[in-house]
């Protein structure tokens, strides 16, 4: 087949066509039918599309004896006829690796809905299982070109990219336009058809959130057990993990009580391709013909429609916390400010008298109350003055400064608390001589600032400070990670408000974060909480590059 041309013939399939004993057991055998968490996805996906239904309160699931109805054995004999491809190579290299995940992800999503109890065990674990919807279309068009894009070596970083490149259309893609033709029920085909996005953003297109939210946590498990199929690229795993109220260890437990994998069914003696069992098509009723094709043209441009939206949403989600995170920060800088002005005039006053009643005051009980009020005006004082320089920082003077010196300076201001503390102080002095551009004295507040914040956290445990360049090579990334017991999200959406009081344990709630985002952003560049799954607790400060060429170019100008 032609170079990216698969992924078109893959939207174009009829039907994936159930194994051989499948098709026996419809057509002889209907109790013995598996149902719709059958581990045949050609046989799971022809229950969907073909079979009644249960009606509410459990729509998930089939009508009592919805496998018994003659027009299963119809419907399926007619496709038969019609349609001679469809079928999924059983000894497909790329195969191993789709059954391997849909297996695990399936075990793993039945278990998550027993512990949650927020959807039913079968719909998710069926779900889960056709969750490669788009991996078994490919394998069952070219089976070469299915496995091509496991041997690219750029399949792990960008596998969207080359799947794209390879088959024309990447995954998410042809499951979404395989479950419109198909008109799978919209659970499934919202589920399946939004595993890339993060659950903030799937929220608003999926029809029952809790089923996505498991279905995209066990996928994301069973791809991390060994190699992924780029089927959950965009999932969050901590966001997926709040929504059902678990966490890490329940998880570990969860994953550790996993069921084991049922005995694999005796193969029988009959090729699994039903197209070469003779005795099919008198088995099965010959009936209505294949399913018409309503305006194919107008349906293309709609499916590239909602895959340019779906790329916008994805990016969105990612751009939209950090404007509207950055927009609250500027609007309580300018609140602050107009606070700080108020208050200090009144202070003064305040101030001024009590000092001039204490310097008259004869009673000794009187002048300790007049000395208790100066120290507190002083004190109200200082946090204005720390509030002021948060509002309305000083104008930043620029000027080539390397990571060394900004260590040093860290290191001498942190590390007598990092004694009192008992925590290790760790410098990677690998990146020193790295040149940054910036204030050198608001770029070491930051710095100073975000370290004595870890060092509070990390309690008898470890800070570690490194310094890496951007893969622009514009601007360094310099991490402060600490061993402490990390953000919770909703602390984390907040880690940079001035005062913000719902802090996790050893984590201060004074400015000290909230003007080390304010130097960074006066100095051109940022301050995030970027904590990776599973890692320790992690903020990255992005400078720019003194001895990048633009910046080079602009001073000497």
């Amino acid at each position: 087949m032609p170079r990216k041309a698969v992924g078109r013939a893959a939207v174009e399939l009829p039907w994936l066509c159930p194994n051989t004993d499948s098709l026996i057991a419809l057509a002889d055998a209907p109790a013995t039918v598996p149902g719709l968490s059958a581990a045949d996805p050609g046989l799971a996906l022809f229950l969907f599309r073909f079979a009644q239904y249960a009606t509410d309160p459990a729509p998930f699931d089939l009508a009592p004896g919805a496998a018994l109805a003659a027009s299963l054995p119809d419907t399926a004999a007619a496709y038969l006829a019609a349609c001679p491809g469809g079928v999924i190579p059983p000894t497909c290299s790329a195969q191993a690796r789709v059954a391997q995940v849909a297996d695990r992800a399936a075990r793993i999503a039945a278990r998550l809905a027993q512990v949650t109890r927020v959807a039913p065990e079968s719909a998710v674990a069926a779900a889960a299982r056709l969750a490669p919807l788009g991996w078994y279309a490919v394998s069952a068009v070219d089976p070469f070109d299915a496995a091509e894009v496991l041997r690219d070596p750029g399949f792990a970083e960008r596998p969207a990219e080359v799947q794209a490149d390879l088959w024309g259309l990447d995954h998410a893609s042809i499951t979404r336009r395989l479950a419109a033709r198909w008109r799978l029920p919209l659970w499934l085909a919202t589920t399946v058809g939004c595993l890339t996005l993060p659950l903030r953003v799937a929220a608003h297109l999926v029809s029952h959130c809790d089923v996505f939210a498991i279905v995209q946590l066990a996928v994301l498990e069973a791809e991390g057990q060994g190699a992924g199929l780029g089927l959950t690229r965009g999932a969050d795993r901590t966001e997926l993990l709040d929504h059902l109220r678990l966490d890490d260890h329940v998880l570990r437990q969860v994953l550790a009580t996993l069921p084991a994998a049922p005995p694999a069914v005796p193969a029988s003696n009959l090729p699994a391709d039903p197209h070469t069992v003779p005795l099919l098509p008198n088995l099965l009723k010959l009936a209505a013909e294949s399913r018409r094709r309503n305006g194919p043209a107008l349906v293309a441009r709609l499916e590239e429609r909602v895959d340019h939206l779906h790329g916008v949403a994805a990016d969105l989600g990612d751009q939209v916390g950090d404007r509207l995170r950055e927009a609250k920060l500027v609007a309580l800088a300018e609140l602050a400010a107009g606070a700080g002005h108020e208050i200090n005039n009144p202070l003064a006053i305040i101030s001024t008298n009590a000092q001039r009643l204490l310097r008259t005051e004869p009673d000794p009980e009187r002048g300790d109350v007049l000395r208790s009020v100066v120290r507190q005006t002083q004190r109200i004082s200082g946090i204005l003055r720390d509030l002021m320089q948060f509002a309305r920082p000083g104008r930043p003077e620029r000027r080539p400064v390397t990571v060394g010196e900004l260590f040093d300076g860290v290191r001498a201001n942190v590390a007598p608390l990092a004694a009192e503390r008992n925590v290790r102080l760790d410098v990677d002095a690998r990146s020193a001589q790295v040149q940054l551009d910036g204030d050198p004295v608001q770029l070491r507040h930051a710095l100073t600032a975000v370290a004595r914040n870890a060092v509070e956290a990390a309690g008898g445990g470890w800070v570690r400070l490194a310094c890496e360049a951007e893969e622009d090579g514009a601007s360094a990334l310099i991490r402060v990670e600490d061993s402490g017991p990390g953000l919770t999200p909703e602390v984390a959406a907040h880690a940079f408000d001035p005062f913000f009081s719902g802090r996790s344990a050893g984590r201060g709630c004074g400015l000290g974060l909230s003007t080390a985002w304010q130097f960074l952003r006066q100095n051109g560049g940022e301050l995030r909480h970027d904590t990776p799954p599973n890692g320790p607790t992690r903020f990255t400060l992005t400078v720019r590059r003194a001895d990048e060429p633009d910046v080079l170019t602009l001073r000497s100008a």
